[in-house]
């Protein structure tokens, strides 16, 4: 135990059960894990938007645009969960998809792209929240796909550059016979657990294991670096 309270904002709940693990590499257990979005019930955020937007980028950024000045997602992890920390999930695969102007990088020929789109996605993040809570929020960056991350712990190669990272995942995990059926799991209301299950069943909720596998994605380093920065002087 870690004895602080950190919070997730995310996509959806796969990305939380992937995330999950990785906080548990750096010593927080599930009671020091609140799941915020997707997970908390409908508040008055959700109200003011299309439910179609809820567990999607959209759904990220509702939450942290909030409404007349008010995020209800990030004061009831603050004041009502007592959170010391957020961690906000985004894949970049669809980002140009939404209902706001962003522009990539240039990927080809070009060895900071990972680097410099994370950048950029913290950037539009912080421009979201208009720069509040900076000192208190963590940024777990997937891309393109937090698949992508998962594909480390079955590839020994650069993940990022893989098309169709959830395709390539899902014929791995066929493989390797880790199903639904095994875990004894609903295939589509335990689609979270399911995330957490196989990816802990890799161990990605140990150090070891973890710093393992960070070598074969970018922005999956980037979130472990900014973790081991964030806590390093504190007892893991």
């Amino acid at each position: 135990m870690r004895n602080e309270i950190i919070g997730i904002i995310s996509e959806g709940v796969e990305d939380q059960g992937v995330i999950k693990n990785i906080l548990r590499a750096f010593g927080f257990d599930g009671s020091e894990i609140k799941l915020i979005r997707p997970g908390l019930s409908k508040d008055a955020t959700d109200r003011h938007h299309d439910q179609q937007s809820i567990g999607t980028i959209q759904g990220v950024k509702n939450s942290c645009t909030g409404k007349d000045g008010k995020r209800p997602d990030f004061d009831k992890a603050f004041s009502v969960l007592d959170c010391n920390n957020i961690v906000i999930h985004i894949d970049t695969a669809e980002i140009e998809e939404q209902d706001f102007e962003f522009n990539r990088p240039q990927k080809e020929d070009n060895d900071n792209y990972c680097a410099e789109l994370r950048e950029q996605v913290i950037e539009l993040i912080s421009n979201w929240l208009e720069y509040n809570y900076q000192d208190r929020l963590l940024y777990a960056i997937a891309i393109e796909e937090i698949e992508a991350w998962c594909l480390t712990m079955f590839e020994v190669r650069d993940t990022v550059p893989i098309i169709n990272s959830k395709n390539r995942l899902q014929q791995h995990l066929n493989k390797n016979n880790l199903t639904f059926k095994k875990f004894k799991l609903h295939p589509t209301k335990s689609k979270g657990k399911f995330f957490e299950t196989f990816t802990k069943s890799k161990k990605l909720d140990k150090k070891k294991h973890l710093s393992k596998y960070v070598e074969y994605n970018k922005s999956m380093k980037d979130f472990m670096l900014s973790l081991e920065k964030r806590f390093e002087n504190k007892k893991a």
